[in-house]
């Protein structure tokens, strides 16, 4: 390439240059020998008015370079003359410059629509963000207020129900983020606690049934009551928790070669009952909101006992639950009391 070529080169794509630098100079944000300030100038902000768009300037000054530069050559071998003959000598040799300057309108008009586009396309997005928003907390207050609808149960005389939701079970039982919209119910979740309530079910039939005489204490006291307050916990049920738990009973017990105390749930089969059926149909309130079918252990024939009446009355006479705190769980809590007296009495004899 001649230097001859190449001057011509850099002359024509001055004025696409100088364009360009204005614009960066006047919409541009940033420090000059960053690229960010020039990707500023010339990014469409659907945010900003149309007059603070750099592309509609680079549109307005790129015509008007372009035709400065082309009728400076031009004009050049002629003179001013602000008369008829030279106003039509204007026109005649101006033909060049004339439509390049009209390309600015449309450039601009271009750039006025690609603007009106990219602000409806924001404002789509802004709306869809919203509703999602709203859609997240509608769904959230409707799980609420389908709890509220059902009002106080009392179980068995025991317990006095009140089906409050506690905030954290929409969080765990529902998966999703805000801006995605209405929440997904948490199939995992669900599967874990109907796990529980099953195993919980089966322990109760064990205590009940008394089938295995040597690990009923600890079928009791050990697994079965753990089980029952870890699902009222992950369901929120203070009326189990903390209301029944008063009335509970503490049981020294070494788990994992480590003494820790129990908490019984009540003292009655009775009590026991009415927990786990509070628990259960809590539960099945949570699945028919979010559209899940659990599995319905009151169909199982050897389970119907424990959701009918005062059925459970009857399977063991007397009560294994009873006996087990007026003789296993007194006789431990006594031997724990004496044993803890023993200790303080040779400490103070020391």
């Amino acid at each position: 390439m001649t230097m001859h070529h190449a001057s011509n080169i850099a002359l024509l794509l001055l004025p696409l240059l100088l364009a360009g630098i204005v614009t960066a100079a006047t919409r541009g944000k940033g420090r000059w020998w960053t690229m960010a300030r020039w990707i500023s100038a010339f990014t469409m902000h659907p945010d900003q008015g149309l007059v603070r768009q750099g592309l509609l300037w680079l549109s307005i000054l790129v015509p008007l370079f372009y035709g400065l530069g082309a009728g400076i050559i031009i004009w050049a071998d002629y003179q001013i003359s602000l008369t008829q003959e030279g106003l039509e000598t204007f026109v005649k040799i101006s033909a060049i410059p004339l439509a390049l300057f009209s390309l600015s309108l449309p450039l601009t008009i271009l750039v006025s629509r690609l603007h009106a586009t990219s602000q409806t396309a924001n404002q789509i997005t802004l709306t869809r963000h919203k509703n999602n928003i709203d859609s997240f907390y509608s769904h959230r207050k409707e799980l609420f207020s389908y709890f509220a609808q059902i009002g106080e149960v009392v179980f068995l005389d025991c317990i006095i129900a009140k089906f409050k939701l506690h905030p954290r079970i929409h969080k765990r039982f529902f998966t999703g983020k805000l801006a995605d919209g209405t929440p997904m119910a948490n199939e995992a979740e669900f599967k874990t606690v109907e796990s529980d309530i099953e195993n919980a079910l089966w322990k109760i039939h064990g205590v009940l049934t008394d089938f295995n005489p040597e690990m009923t204490y600890s079928l009791y006291v050990a697994n079965l009551c753990s089980e029952i307050y870890r699902l009222a916990l992950t369901l929120g049920l203070t009326e189990i928790y903390i209301v029944l738990a008063e009335k509970s009973t503490l049981v020294p017990a070494i788990i994992d070669e480590e003494p820790k105390m129990l908490r019984t749930v009540g003292t009655t089969t009775t009590e026991l009952i009415a927990a786990f059926r509070y628990i259960y149909s809590f539960f099945h309130n949570l699945c028919d909101f979010a559209g899940i079918t659990p599995l319905d252990s009151r169909k199982d024939p050897a389970y119907r006992y424990i959701f009918e009446g005062g059925a459970f009355h009857n399977i063991t006479i007397p009560p294994v639950i009873e006996r087990l705190h007026a003789e296993d769980i007194r006789k431990n809590i006594d031997n724990y009391n004496f044993s803890r007296l023993m200790e303080k009495q040779n400490s103070a004899n020391r």
